[in-house]
């Protein structure tokens, strides 16, 4: 293959890997790089009603004999009245009344802009975007659902300073059943744990299995000229085979059943996400569905015997809600830190997740960890990018011989082919030399393009002039240097002999850089510093070749 048409492919490659990346965000991402949903509130019908409470057939352990009738329908996807108000080191929440249901979650430490006053929120009970955590109890004519009425002796909670914090909230029936459903809150964490105590005062006993649900609103395309690209925003189940499944929002009602040995179910967004991670030691059913605007992930946990007279706690779930940081997500559950979407190349992203980590570690400062990682990266394919740069020099080297070639025998194409094989074998330059270490590369260059597009890290981190490295860098400095820098590479290399392949070439350094304009300035620190370490490498080893 020729060096040069393996070039032009590559960049050709590049290119529209790029702009298909451009155009997907422009059609779902707001100006913060942040997926656009937009709710609309619909009542249903009695003749469409649908419910979105689980049937007794979806709890693992045991059937009910509970009839549908006799669980509660959703007459409105959005809960209104009394809430009780939490607030720790980390997050602010609002539990609703109805339910118990978490309709608003607030990240204390990421502002929703830069330089905003105002919090980023993940969990919504706003019109235009409902995400609520909900979470009750079966059988529905017995015990209280995410729909029924519970009292809280106060309006708002504190962590402050403490150690944990227990917030309760109480349901009590006419047979004398009275649960109160625990939310318990640690310091330094974006886990809320969700627990009922059952005290069993009616006359028989009772087979009680608690469910938890993410509810999504429905979500609508929208463009508009983005600076990022766009990530999985939609569903996500875990299960005890080690089997990560996204699942699309068009796809909520055709997904089957899943039953796992423990594992999770994620609503997942760019930077952020929302988890219910049950017992890993039980048994639970995962589902989807969509019930009138909303999109439901399910989780149906073990039944428990609760005899007459007696009490008990059951129904033990966490809520992740927060952000995909890497230290969090490795140490919370099996499997959570693919909620991380690195595309399809994942067995290549992840160690160089790991490895950008482990440097920042030492550094303490995100830009120098990047340039740190691009090095190392050139360092170990260095042998491989020299017998590239090799073959490209020698190439050049032999340019003008090849042109008297070109000269002479112009017309018969079979003698300028034999000539030229003649003068490589001669010069000991194998044209194909630099291919194979280039195709390796390309892998490793998609894979830190979407560690570093979705590093929640980078969300607002300044850096010199630069505000926030996940940003586009508001004097498009760097998107300039990459150009030229790019531009400059191409000089040290010969120019294509096709003259349609050479005025392609010239223009890649163009038409990259109106690319890069918009790109975040973490991403476009990466290929400046992978510019110039080329450039560097290209330079010595072009004079060792020249002597």
């Amino acid at each position: 293959m020729n060096t040069q048409k393996l070039f032009l492919f590559i960049a050709i490659f590049l290119t529209v890997f790029l702009l298909w990346d451009k155009w997907e965000l422009t059609q779902s991402t707001d100006e913060n790089g942040n997926v656009i949903t937009q709710t609309q509130l619909t009542g249903t019908s009695p003749s469409t009603e649908k419910t979105d409470v689980p049937l007794p057939s979806d709890v693992p352990a045991a059937e009910l004999s509970v009839s549908q009738e006799s669980t509660p329908t959703i007459n409105e996807p959005s809960n209104t009245g009394a809430y009780t108000t939490v607030i720790t080191d980390l997050l602010t929440l609002q539990i609703s009344h109805k339910g118990g249901t978490i309709i608003s979650a607030l990240l204390n430490e990421y502002p929703e802009s830069l330089k905003s006053e105002e919090r980023f929120q993940l969990l919504s009970n706003s019109p235009e975007r409902i995400f609520h955590a909900q979470s009750g109890l079966i059988p529905a004519d017995k015990m209280p659902t995410h729909q029924d009425e519970y009292t809280s002796e106060r309006q708002e909670y504190f962590l402050q300073g403490n150690s944990q914090l227990t917030v309760p909230l109480k349901w009590t029936d006419n047979n004398g059943i009275i649960v109160t459903k625990n939310f318990h809150f640690k310091p330094n964490s974006y886990i809320v744990e969700v627990d009922y105590q059952i005290d069993n005062n009616s006359a028989s006993d009772q087979v009680v299995s608690s469910y938890t649900q993410l509810a999504h609103g429905a979500t609508q395309e929208s463009g508009g000229f983005m600076m990022g690209m766009q990530n999985f925003n939609g569903g996500a189940i875990y299960n005890d085979e080690e089997i990560f499944e996204k699942i699309d929002f068009e796809d909520f009602d055709s997904t089957p059943k899943t039953i796992s040995m423990g594992g999770w179910a994620a609503m997942i967004q760019h930077y952020f996400f929302s988890a219910w991670i049950p017992n890993k030691n039980e048994k639970h059913t995962y589902s989807t569905k969509s019930s009138g605007s909303n999109y439901l992930l399910t989780t149906v946990n073990p039944s428990a015997r609760i005899a007459s007279g007696s009490s008990a706690n059951v129904g033990k779930n966490q809520l992740y809600v927060g952000p995909k940081e890497h230290v969090r997500l490795e140490q919370l559950a099996p499997g959570l830190d693919k909620t991380v979407d690195y595309g399809f190349l994942f067995i290549v992203a992840k160690p160089l997740s790991v490895f950008l980590h482990w440097i920042y570690s030492f550094v303490q400062n995100w830009a120098i960890s990047i340039i740190l990682v691009t090095l190392a990266i050139k360092l170990a394919f260095y042998k491989l990018s020299e017998k590239s740069f090799r073959s490209m020099a020698g190439m050049k080297k032999l340019a003008p011989r090849l042109q008297k070639i070109k000269e002479t025998y112009e017309g018969d194409k079979q003698k300028i082919g034999k000539k030229t094989m003649e003068l490589y074998r001669n010069e000991k330059i194998n044209p194909a030399a630099g291919c194979l270490p280039i195709l390796v590369q390309i892998p490793v260059f998609i894979s830190i393009y979407w560690v570093l597009i979705e590093m929640v890290e980078l969300r607002q981190t300044p850096f010199l002039y630069l505000p926030d490295l996940a940003a586009k860098d508001p004097y498009f400095i760097l998107p300039l240097i990459m150009g030229a820098s790019m531009w400059f590479q191409q000089r040290l290399n010969p120019p294509p002999a096709d003259p349609i392949q050479a005025r392609i070439m010239q223009m890649l350094p163009v038409v990259f850089t109106v690319f890069f304009l918009w790109f975040p300035s973490g991403l476009v620190l990466y290929w400046v510093t992978n510019n110039v370490l080329s450039i560097a490498q290209q330079i010595y080893i072009n004079k060792k070749i020249n002597g």
